[in-house]
């Protein structure tokens, strides 16, 4: 675990004490997955109240953490023995009951709105292996899926059995819902799987991804299942193939992140499609499957760094005729970048 970003964000907002209720949090700091409970992180020190549901397993598997029965009142007592001034909470997740039970338990401190997305924007080499694993566990279920494929199947079909394969090796569940697109539907970017029907010659998007051990990968695939009968989709799929290349190609340490969404989009608007082209070009991928930095116009001009996990996603979508997307999950390395997602390119 990176705690540099975090041990920044004590700093510039002089923190006593950060209070987390997300459950992203408790994996990314203490190694374990559990749906309720409660981290205090201290500089020096952290605390994780969990009820009786997971105290035998958080005993045995937490880091870096001191591990506490959350009862009653023992977050409360806990709390009044402390002199905290100054209280950091997350905006990312935190709701409105939490932020208000939080406060309720600290009425002298004075509360700071941080990003837990910004404490994991760097990942070290065991976030990345489990990311890389998510990977390849997603891309071994979709080149069986393609094996499977056959006329008549239609895309929920589809759908379900790439989960069932993500699942099958080794994924804990899909890291979101896998967007699975045939021909004409292809032109929605986050199309909902329907009971269209497959037929020889359309163009297929699928955009999936697995979790594993918590972490998660999104890769987006664009094929055509038999001969392809719209020759403008060809087009459409060399433009953003070629697009999507220039842009992974780019990713490095120093480059802005608005910079790659530039060259994919310049591109594409070259070839005559920019206005089809209708979203950014990418974001960080960790714990959640959207994470910091974004990639794309308006969303800050973050510099890449080392360890930092991004996708790269062009695409174009003509309603009424379908439309391609082809993303990676590519690591920033410390001379350039990997890209997690086509792992034939590094063995």
């Amino acid at each position: 675990m990176v705690k540099n970003e975090l041990n920044k964000i004590f700093e510039e907002n002089k923190l006593d004490a950060i209070i987390s209720e997300a459950p992203q949090t408790r994996l990314w700091y203490a190694n374990v997955q559990t749906t309720d409970g409660y981290l205090v992180i201290e500089k020096d020190k952290a605390h994780l109240f969990v009820d009786g549901r997971y105290i035998e397993y958080v005993t045995k598997n937490a880091r870096n953490v001191e591990v506490h029965l959350l009862q009653k009142d023992s977050l409360s007592s806990f709390l009044a023995k402390k002199n905290y001034k100054r209280v950091g909470v997350e905006k990312d997740y935190l709701n409105l009951e939490t932020f208000e039970y939080i406060k309720s338990m600290l009425p002298k401190s004075e509360f700071v709105l941080v990003s837990a997305k910004k404490f994991r924007i760097i990942k070290d080499e065991e976030e990345v292996a489990k990311v890389q694993e998510a990977c390849l566990i997603s891309l071994q279920a979709f080149e069986e899926l393609k094996k499977v494929l056959v006329e008549g199947m239609t895309e929920l079909e589809a759908s379900n059995k790439l989960g069932y394969l993500m699942r099958l090796f080794g994924a804990e569940k899909e890291s979101f819902d896998s967007i699975i697109a045939f021909g004409s539907n292809a032109a929605e970017p986050h199309h909902h799987p329907t009971n269209r029907k497959l037929v020889d010659g359309d163009i297929v998007k699928c955009d999936f991804g697995a979790q594993f051990e918590g972490w998660a990968s999104d890769i987006t695939r664009t094929f055509f299942f038999g001969k392809p009968k719209e020759p403008e989709l060809v087009n459409i799929l060399d433009v953003v193939a070629e697009a999507q290349k220039l842009g992974r190609e780019a990713v490095k340490p120093g480059m802005a992140t608005n910079e790659i969404d530039k060259i994919c989009r310049d591109y594409i608007e070259s070839k005559g499609y920019g206005k089809f082209f209708t979203h950014s070009t990418g974001h960080g991928v960790g714990i959640d499957v959207h994470e910091l930095p974004g990639v794309g116009r308006g969303r800050g001009d973050v510099i890449l760094e080392e360890g930092m996990i991004i996708t790269v996603e062009p695409g174009i979508y003509v309603e009424g005729l379908g439309g391609a997307r082809i993303e990676d999950t590519i690591l920033v390395t410390k001379d350039g970048a990997r890209v997690l997602s086509r792992p034939e390119d590094y063995k």
